[in-house]
C-alpha cells in the first residue's frame, strides 16, 4: 500500500508533565452547571466534561462558557468534545453524511433510545467539516481540549457485526486504497484473485485523485451474495476491507482499509485542522484525545470494559474483581493489563503519551453491582489498590466524580477519600512522570506483591510495591527485605506511601550493584525511592 503521509504538525505540543490527578466529570449537558465536586477535588485535568449530543452543542449559544473558565481559574484543564459518529435525523446534512450497511440502508444503532440515532460517515469530508465546526465553537469558547467519542463506530454496523461503513465516501476511498496497494494488478489478476470484473468499475488507470474511486463495491457484494455478511470469509476483499476492533483500539499494522484510513487519514485531518486553528486563531496548544487508543492524541482515554480485551495478547481484563461472596477481591492484579495498554499506546501513537483509564460503561452502567454496589470500605480499598498499581505502571486513573449513568462521588461518600488520594499523588507527582520501566527484577520475599522497578528522568530509581495479600481488607506485610539493582552507590533511600503520615528515610546496604532495603510495613502501597 502507498505510504500514508503524516504531517508533523498533527502532533501536540502541550506539556502534560503536570497532569497527575485526573477527575472524570462528564456533565454531558453543554449548558449544565459547574460541578462543585471539581472545586472540591481540584484535579489537574477533567478529561471529558462536555459532549455535543444531537443538536445540543452546534451553536455558541448552546454552551455556558463560564464553566470552563471556573475550572481554569482552579488550574484544572477542562476538556470539551462530542460524539464523533452518533448522528440524528434532525442534524444538518443527515441524508448526505449518514453511513449505511452493505445494502445501502442507513442503520439505526439504538432503536430503543428516544430518539434513535444512526452513524455518521467519517469518510465524508462534509461530515468531518461538521465535526470540526462544532469543535471550533468550543475552542473559541476557551476549552483546553477536546474528547472525541466513538470515532470508528460506523464500521461496527447496527449489531457490531461489521456490516457498516459502506457509504459512498468510504467505498470511493476503498477503491483508491486498493489501487494504491496493488498498483500493477491487471484486470485478469483482479478477477482471478478477488472476483472483480469490469462491471465493478474498479479503474486503477485513472489519475491519482480519481483512481479506483468509481468502484461499485456494494454491487460486487450483492452479485456474490455477501450483502448480509460483507465480512464473510468467502469474500476475498473482506481481508482488504478489514474488521473494526472494539472500544476504539485500532491496529494500523493489520494493513487493511478499516484499520488505516479512519485513523491515519480521516482522524489525522480532524486533528491537524483543529490544532492549526487553535495555533493560528488563538495562539495556543489544545489537548486532543479520543475514546480508546489512537494516533495523534495528546493522551489516551482507555475505557475499562472486559470486552475491550486490553490484557496481554488481547485477553480480557477483570477490572472489578469480586469474590463469590460479593466482596472486593484484592488478590487480582492489573499490572499486566496496564503494561499492555502502555505498549499498545506506544505502538499506535508512535510516541509516549499519558494513558488514563476510566470507568466506561461496564462499571457505571452495564455492571452497576460491581463497583457502585460495593460497600464503602471495599470501594475505598479497591480505589487505593487500583490507583497504586496504575500510577506504579505509568497509568493515570481517572477518579469518577460524575457520569450520566452513575451516582456522584459525593453521593456514595468516597469524595473525602478521593481528596486524600489526590493530595498524595499530587505531592509526589515527580515519581509518576517520564519513568522508564526497567527489565531488571527486584527480589521481594513474599508472594502476592506486584513490583515495578523504574528509572526517573532525574536519575532516581524507584521500586513500586503493591500489596495483593487481601481478604476483606489488606493483610499488612511486615519487615520486607527487598533487593534491586541501582547503577551507583545511593546517597539516600526514602519510603513513600499513602499509608504513611509522612515520607520516611530508610537504612540500606549496597553491594555488587544491588541495594537492600527493609520496608517496615507494606499495607497497600510503598514506593522505595533511591537517590
Amino acid at each position: 500500500m502507498a505510504q500514508i503521509q503524516i504531517d508533523p504538525a498533527v502532533y501536540g505540543r502541550f506539556d502534560t508533565s503536570k497532569l497527575t490527578v485526573w477527575g472524570f466529570d462528564r456533565i454531558m449537558d453543554t449548558n449544565g452547571p459547574f460541578d462543585p465536586q471539581l472545586a472540591e477535588l481540584v484535579p489537574d485535568i477533567s478529561p471529558e466534561v462536555w459532549s455535543k449530543w444531537n443538536r445540543l452543542g452546534l451553536l455558541p449559544g448552546d454552551y455556558d462558557f463560564s464553566v470552563p473558565a471556573r475550572a481554569q481559574a482552579l488550574k484544572i484543564a477542562f476538556i470539551g468534545g462530542m460524539t464523533a459518529s452518533a448522528l440524528f435525523e434532525d442534524e444538518p446534512n443527515f441524508e448526505q453524511v449518514a453511513s449505511c450497511d452493505a445494502s445501502g440502508n442507513r442503520f439505526v444503532f439504538a432503536p430503543s433510545d428516544a430518539p434513535a440515532f444512526y452513524r455518521g460517515s467519517l469518510a465524508s469530508p462534509l461530515y468531518r467539516q461538521y465535526l470540526i465546526g462544532i469543535a471550533k465553537v468550543q475552542i473559541d469558547g476557551g476549552v483546553d481540549g477536546l474528547f472525541f467519542d466513538e470515532i470508528d463506530a460506523s464500521y461496527n454496523g447496527a449489531h457490531s457485526t461489521g456490516n457498516g461503513g459502506f457509504d459512498a465516501a468510504n467505498i470511493a476511498d476503498f477503491g483508491g486504497y486498493l489501487c494504491a496497494k496493488y498498483p500493477s494488478q491487471t484486470a485478469e489478476q483482479w478477477n482471478s484473485l478477488f472476483g472483480v470484473t469490469a462491471a465493478d468499475q474498479l479503474d486503477c488507470t485513472l489519475a491519482a485523485d480519481q483512481r479506483g474511486r468509481g468502484f461499485k463495491y456494494r454491487d460486487y457484494l450483492a452479485r456474490h451474495g455477501w450483502t448480509a455478511n460483507p465480512l464473510s470469509s468467502l469474500n476475498p476483499l473482506a481481508r482488504e476491507w478489514g474488521r473494526n476492533g472494539t472500544g476504539g483500539r485500532p491496529d494500523p499494522t493489520q494493513n487493511s482499509f478499516v484499520q488505516t484510513y479512519p485513523t491515519l487519514v480521516y482522524w489525522q485531518d480532524i486533528v491537524l485542522t483543529l490544532r492549526t486553528y487553535a495555533r493560528q486563531q488563538h495562539g495556543k496548544e489544545i489537548l486532543i484525545t479520543a475514546n480508546g487508543i489512537y494516533p495523534f492524541a495528546d493522551y489516551q482515554m482507555a475505557g475499562m470494559l472486559a470486552g475491550y480485551n486490553d490484557g496481554p495478547g488481547g485477553t480480557p481484563v477483570n477490572w472489578v474483581p469480586i469474590t463469590s461472596g460479593g466482596r472486593f477481591d484484592g488478590t487480582v492484579s492489573w499490572q499486566a493489563a496496564f503494561r499492555s495498554l502502555k505498549q499498545r499506546s506506544l505502538q499506535v501513537a508512535g510516541q509516549a503519551v499519558p494513558v488514563s483509564v476510566f470507568q466506561d460503561g461496564s462499571i457505571g452502567y452495564l455492571e452497576p453491582s460491581r463497583y457502585w454496589g460495593m460497600t464503602e470500605p471495599d470501594r475505598e480499598d479497591y480505589m487505593r489498590m487500583f490507583a497504586a498499581e496504575a500510577y506504579s505502571n505509568g497509568i493515570y486513573p481517572s477518579l469518577m466524580l460524575l457520569d450520566w449513568t452513575t451516582p456522584t462521588a459525593e453521593a456514595v461518600g468516597i469524595m473525602p477519600f478521593f481528596k486524600q488520594l489526590a493530595a498524595f499523588y499530587k505531592s509526589h507527582e515527580t515519581l509518576y512522570h517520564g519513568a522508564t520501566d526497567l527489565s531488571a527484577a527486584a527480589s521481594v520475599p513474599v508472594a502476592h506483591v506486584t513490583a515495578n522497578l523504574a528509572a526517573l528522568p532525574d536519575g532516581r530509581t524507584v521500586l513500586h510495591l503493591v500489596n495483593h495479600n487481601y481478604s476483606l481488607g489488606f493483610q499488612p506485610q511486615n519487615y520486607l527485605v527487598v533487593t534491586f539493582p541501582v547503577p551507583q552507590q545511593p546517597s539516600s533511600v526514602t519510603l513513600v506511601s499513602p499509608d504513611f503520615s509522612h515520607d520516611t528515610a530508610a537504612a540500606f546496604t549496597y553491594s555488587g550493584g544491588q541495594v537492600q532495603v527493609t520496608v517496615p510495613q507494606l499495607v497497600s502501597y510503598v514506593a522505595v525511592v533511591v537517590e
